[in-house]
């Protein structure tokens, strides 16, 4: 993962507590995706650190309010990814290129980039997810954690979507209309992302190319032109 905090000892109390929480808290991200809430121990996620029992307590609370803060952190990271990445596509293109538009080619590499810029964090991101709803499946006071995870990133898928719809009215000069909401829309984008993951993990089966095939016709196919 990106650090967010320097990892360097700062000159008073603050700075130095923060830095030890920042170091907890990334350190933490593989220990849960590889051991899981219930599997990984505070003495795990402390030598991953390279720190104390105590640097942990005087930072958190429980291990459940450390698992909150890295599945934050994982998603933190996903999104900045994604928004790098159409950033640029803007900046290059002016626009995040349509998945509407004649230029399909174009469409295609950007969705390819995307994919290939997340998927690194891919898995950890998919593993702490899916012990999030786990766990919150089976208690309902962990249910606002995964659900306001879930929701940061359809915000931002939603966003890209909704400039794509009308970046592909510019290019097709009519309007267009989603046969679903932008919302349940960008929810299926998600959905199919965490299914591929599903099975590149299982299968062991090369999903690259297509995730960007999948997720392109998909798009498409709720795109419709307006009715008279």
């Amino acid at each position: 993962m990106t650090d967010l905090l320097p990892r360097s000892g700062g000159g008073d109390e603050r700075r130095r507590k923060e830095n030890t929480r920042s170091r907890l808290l990334q350190a933490s991200v593989p220990v849960f995706a590889e051991k899981g809430l219930e599997g990984a121990t505070i003495d795990d996620l402390v030598r991953a650190a390279g720190f104390t029992r105590g640097a942990f307590y005087s930072n958190f609370s429980t291990k459940e309010e450390l698992f909150g803060a890295a599945f934050s952190l994982a998603t933190d990271e996903i999104i900045r990814i994604m928004t790098e990445r159409m950033d640029y596509w803007r900046g290059f293109h002016g626009r995040i290129v349509s998945a509407h538009a004649a230029g399909s080619a174009e469409d295609t590499l950007m969705m390819l980039e995307v994919f290939e810029a997340v998927r690194p964090y891919g898995r950890q991101w998919f593993l702490l997810h899916s012990e999030a709803v786990s766990t919150s499946l089976r208690s309902p006071q962990a249910r606002e954690l995964v659900t306001e995870q879930r929701a940061r990133l359809r915000t931002v898928i939603a966003g890209a979507l909704r400039e794509s719809l009308e970046a592909a009215e510019a290019a097709a000069g009519t309007r267009l209309e989603l046969a679903i909401s932008l919302e349940d829309l960008a929810q299926l984008v998600m959905s199919i992302f965490v299914d591929l993951m599903v099975r590149e993990q299982l299968e062991g089966i090369e999903v690259r190319d297509l995730a960007t095939v999948t997720l392109l016709r998909t798009i498409r196919a709720f795109m419709l032109p307006l009715g008279p």
